[in-house]
């Protein structure tokens, strides 16, 4: 009986071990990338999401607004904007000209907040949330980062506005 016991707890640890090495290798830890931030970017007051699922879009403004707690932020809503982004001929997360200025004048958004939620290539299970912070008057990028972890979508948005802001505050 002991030499039972003994086989069974040596495959068990190995089978475990095993499990836990590979799990390991398959999500990487949390990172952040492509991380820049301009000064303007905190100055901003009426931001516009696109490119996220309704409810993505929902978690995001949440996760900005708790972010910045003394800054007066409006978001626009999401329907509009959409119309006029789909009478345009784009290229994938890009606005060309003419669409932002027609965006800023009839909603007055001063900043788009571009987003793409997509699964990383190097690991089975881990996503990526690329943001890119556009001025809609002059088409400057203001802010852009891109986070990697787990398929947690609330996560990477608080790692990307987190660490944003910490940015803008000299602190990244």
């Amino acid at each position: 009986m002991k030499i039972w016991t003994g086989i069974f707890f040596i495959a068990y640890t190995f089978v475990v071990s095993a499990v836990l090495t590979i799990s390991a290798g398959c999500t990487p830890a949390p990172r952040t990338q492509a991380l820049f931030t301009r000064g303007e970017l905190i100055t901003y007051s009426r931001l516009a999401v696109i490119g996220l699922t309704p409810e993505q879009e929902q978690i995001f403004m949440a996760c900005y607004t708790k972010a910045f707690p003394g800054q007066v932020i409006t978001f626009v809503e999401r329907k509009r904007l959409q119309e006029i982004i789909n009478e345009q001929d784009l290229l994938k997360g890009r606005l060309n000209e003419r669409t932002r200025a027609k965006i800023k004048e009839l909603f007055g958004v001063e900043a788009l907040i571009m987003c793409t939620y997509y699964d990383a290539d190097d690991s089975i299970g881990s996503k990526k949330l690329r943001v890119r912070i556009v001025d809609s008057a002059t088409g400057a990028i203001v802010g852009s980062i891109i986070t990697e972890a787990a398929d947690n979508f609330a996560y990477h948005c608080k790692t990307a506005i987190n660490t944003l802001k910490a940015d803008l505050q000299g602190r990244s």
